[in-house]
């Protein structure tokens, strides 16, 4: 019952942040899109554990972080473009994660891809395959993903 209200409360905020300001109308839509999601997915999920509140922080410390990381990835790529002499040394690396949920995984290679410069290329176990643009700047190979893992850990691994 908890997942359910904190999944309709964080929808319906989610729903008001988009559609700003709103009319009552479009206060009722969001309401019902949002219960009708929250049912949905409580009902897929019965048997899976409850929230953790300590999650929210991790969850929110790790938008941060990655945003951080995305802005420093664009720079160093746009000053990679701007180079004349174009100087680029691919490589593809493996990496070892150590989170056990398969949304974490997929949430950390996504995070890894959308970072400009990296791409995951495979995800066998918990094994990620990246292709790095610039593998000879690379000097620590799991610090890829190291900054993410921690606090995605903490936000989806019970």
């Amino acid at each position: 019952m908890v997942n359910f209200i904190l999944l309709f409360i964080s929808l319906f905020i989610i729903w008001t942040g988009l559609i700003f300001p709103q009319s009552s109308q479009e206060m009722i839509i969001g309401i019902i899109l949002s219960f009708s999601i929250s049912l949905l997915v409580s009902m897929r999920m019965k048997d899976k554990r409850n929230f953790k509140i300590s999650g929210i922080g991790h969850g929110i410390k790790f938008i941060f972080i990655f945003t951080w990381e995305l802005i420093k990835a664009n720079l160093a790529m746009a000053k990679i473009v701007l180079t004349p002499s174009l100087p680029i040394s691919p490589k593809i690396v493996k990496v070892h994660t150590t989170i056990d949920s398969k949304i974490g995984r997929a949430l950390l290679a996504n995070s890894i891809t959308l970072t400009p410069g990296t791409l995951t290329i495979d995800m066998i176990d918990n094994d990620l395959y990246i292709h790095v643009v610039d593998g000879n700047a690379l000097t620590n190979v799991q610090g890829i993903s190291e900054l993410f893992e921690k606090d995605l850990k903490g936000a989806l691994d019970r």
